[in-house]
């Protein structure tokens, strides 16, 4: 029987069964099962050689070995076994293994073994793990478990930092010591009276009640700055959290888990913790002694798995949270906030691109920005709501003041409203926390000096004055759609809801505020959106003459006509007007009206495409309806285009639309190209500013940015 040629290569390996695979007797072979898959192996014989060889594929031997005795034939039978178990995943090549002395080698086998079980070099990973140093600091029942979980495991030299009664943990661990010495394993444990250093440490496990937060805190800035490895376990009457761990130069950090943490609990809750973390005031938390060793273990075996690398550390993104009441746990994946002062300079990964980015795709990337605990946002609440005639999803998020609810609708699918939530929840998050790179804290004089091109405030659509003179504040670049050029703009106007705007010169307005999943999208959402907030401020002064749209336009499209529908359902008054002065883009302006009050609900919407900007404009319009009809209340859509705007000064004096519209004034769909074009001939040029905060980026799904309408010359509005 002829060999392959690669059939030396394949002699040398050492192949080793996986401890979970069960290989059963079928009609047509050997029908084998692991955790995720199962196959079936054909030949007559293929039962009983797998039954007569997987005792011996344990790593130990080569399968030159295996084979020696073997002719031709029959080796060739084992060759292929084991080169299709290895394909599939049932088995492995276990390689030359690092020395282990006979000691730790017969103490920690099992150990070893779960290392073996998914890495490479199981010895020399566990001597890694059994050569460190580790320093714990802390007090409690989580600080000897976390202790004694480590030297069963394998961790023999500890630093230990008590700060209650270092004599109790002296003979809490005495026993366990003296197992170690039975089996010949030399371990080096002290207990110091001292507080907590970190010199000459590989890695840290710091467990505290409420008393350490600030202990913890500052411990967690060192290790992040400096190192080591860092294991943070804390806890207080409702629940513990374990990491995120804290590695050198690395995020999230311990500090953007407590943002996270903290803006998704009750206020009071979030209030008592900061306090606690700042001044150090408040009452030791007691964890019960079951509690305290789940936590301890847990906190021991994430050290293992960080510094073995067999397995990725739950911590390594995430927390652990175990409600100390239920004892349930639930681990949380953090994202980087923002916000965060100490790792907010380090650079988030870029996320693998996906192979299509359709919107079921982009819905199952941002399921990564939502959680209950530590989420961006904490959940989804529309499984009660009224699905009829609109799709309503409802997202909630931590607001200013307490927990939001941001509302959004769809004709079709439940999945699209929520993509639309998405997307309103990230806009007006990257408003409060966007920091774009290469922000310069100068004055216009002095960047014009650098050879800069600064935006006079008043040139821009979103300045509510001009300011009297020419301070130093924050300027963001921003990029010439249809050009290569970078100029500046001030972030007051460009985040006009991020609190940079403290003198009221800026509208506090979304417009031209946008996301996406691609930054294409991005830009036709902005300059769409921005060209539409011009158009409802030209109208409101009367530089233009908003056109109302007749239902024979709107029923024309299926949707829309659809939705219309739905608006003399609920009973509601609705009026449609076009505002013309986004040519050759479309602004819709959607008013629904109550009858018997004087209650109104508005949307504004922009789009390239006039069908569609009508339906979103009708869509949001009666949405408001729905949810009044069905829930009693109004709903959240987000942070306004335009605060107070009262429509009733638009409609007023329109003047009933005919019957029949003329096809030659039926408006166009159009493309971004060709709006620049148009804005170009007008002296206004579209500026980009990319707003993705360092969450959003690192959940992968969505961009964001603001597109600014620059009046070039224009001093005065």
């Amino acid at each position: 029987m002829s060999e392959s040629p690669d059939a030396g290569k394949t002699l040398a390996m050492r192949p080793k069964l996986r401890h979970d695979v069960v290989f059963l007797d079928a009609p047509a072979g050997a029908y084998l099962r692991g955790p995720d898959t199962a196959f079936l192996i054909k030949g007559r014989t293929a039962f009983r050689w797998l039954t007569s060889l997987s005792p011996y594929l344990t790593g130990e031997h080569t399968l030159a070995q295996l084979t020696a005795t073997l002719d031709d034939g029959q080796r060739g039978t084992v060759l292929t076994l084991v080169r299709a178990l290895i394909a599939r995943g049932f088995a492995k090549d276990a390689g030359e293994r690092t020395a282990l002395p006979q000691p730790l080698a017969r103490r920690f086998a099992a150990q070893v073994e779960f290392v073996d079980h998914f890495a490479d070099d199981p010895t020399g990973r566990f001597l890694r793990f059994h050569q460190a140093r580790v320093a714990l600091g802390g007090s409690g029942a989580p600080l000897l478990a976390a202790a004694r979980g480590l030297l069963r495991n394998g961790c023999v030299t500890l630093d230990l930092y008590p700060e209650d009664d270092p004599g109790w943990y002296v003979e809490a661990l005495r026993a366990d010591l003296d197992e170690l010495s039975a089996d010949q394993i030399a371990a080096e444990v002290n207990v110091h009276a001292a507080a907590l250093t970190v010199a000459g440490a590989d890695a840290v496990v710091y467990c505290t009640g409420p008393e350490g937060l600030s202990r913890l805190a500052d411990l967690a800035r060192t290790c992040h700055r400096d190192g080591p490895l860092l294991v943070p376990v804390h806890w207080d009457e409702q629940r513990t959290v374990i990491g995120p761990t804290v590695a050198t130069g690395q995020t999230p950090c311990w500090l953007c888990a407590q943002l996270r943490l903290t803006a998704a609990a009750d206020p009071a809750m979030s209030a008592r913790f900061w306090r606690q973390l700042a001044v150090s005031v408040g009452a030791p938390a007691v964890l019960p002694e079951v509690t305290g060793r789940m936590v301890g273990n847990a906190a021991a075996f994430e050290l293992f798995r960080v510094l073995t690398g067999a397995l990725p550390a739950d911590t390594a993104t995430g927390v652990l949270l175990l409600d100390t009441t239920t004892l349930e746990s639930t681990r949380e994946r953090v994202l980087p906030h923002p916000a965060c002062p100490v790792c907010r300079h380090v650079e988030v990964p870029t996320p693998p691109a996906p192979a299509d980015s359709d919107d079921e795709t982009t819905y199952q990337r941002a399921e990564v920005l939502v959680a209950p605990n530590a989420g961006v946002f904490t959940r989804f609440v529309d499984d009660p709501l009224e699905q009829a005639p609109l799709k309503t999803a409802r997202l909630r998020l931590p607001g200013r003041s307490g927990p939001r609810e941001v509302t959004a609708f769809d004709v079709h699918t439940v999945m699209g409203a929520r993509l639309a939530a998405y997307r309103t929840a990230i806009r007006d998050h990257a408003g409060r926390y966007a920091d774009p790179s290469g922000t310069l804290i100068t004055s216009a004089a002095e960047l014009r000096e650098r050879g800069a091109d600064p935006v006079s405030w008043t040139e821009l659509d979103t300045a509510a004055g001009a300011p009297p003179d020419d301070p130093r504040r924050r300027w963001l670049p921003a990029r010439v759609l249809g050009g290569a050029d970078e100029v500046w703009v001030p972030a007051a106007l460009a985040l006009p809801t991020g609190g940079h705007d403290t003198e009221g010169w800026a509208e506090p307005t979304v417009a031209g505020a946008a996301v996406g999943a691609t930054l294409d999208e991005v830009i036709d959402r902005g300059l769409a959106d921005a060209l539409a907030y011009h158009a409802l401020i030209s109208a409101m002064r009367g530089r233009s003459g908003p056109r109302l749209v007749g239902d024979e336009e709107l029923i024309g499209d299926d949707d829309t006509a659809f939705v219309v529908k739905a608006a003399h359902r609920l009973g509601c008054r609705l009026t449609v007007v076009a505002l013309p002065a986004a040519a050759p883009a479309h602004a819709v302006l959607a008013v629904t009206e109550l009858p018997g009050t004087d209650r109104r609900y508005w949307a504004l919407a922009g789009g390239f495409d006039p069908v569609t900007t009508r339906l979103a404009a009708v869509r949001d319009a009666v949405g408001h309806v729905q949810v009044r009809h069905f829930e009693r209340t109004d709903a959240d859509l987000g942070d306004p285009v335009l605060r107070d705007f009262e429509p009733a000064t638009l409609l007023a004096d329109l003047a009933p639309v005919g019957s029949t519209t003329d096809p030659a004034d039926t408006p166009a769909e159009t493309d971004r190209a060709a709006v620049l074009a148009a804005l170009d001939q007008r002296s206004i040029s579209a500026l980009l500013v990319e707003t993705t905060t360092r969450d959003i980026h690192a959940g992968g799904a969505f961009r964001s940015g603001v597109v600014l309408l620059r009046h070039h010359g224009r001093t005065a509005d």
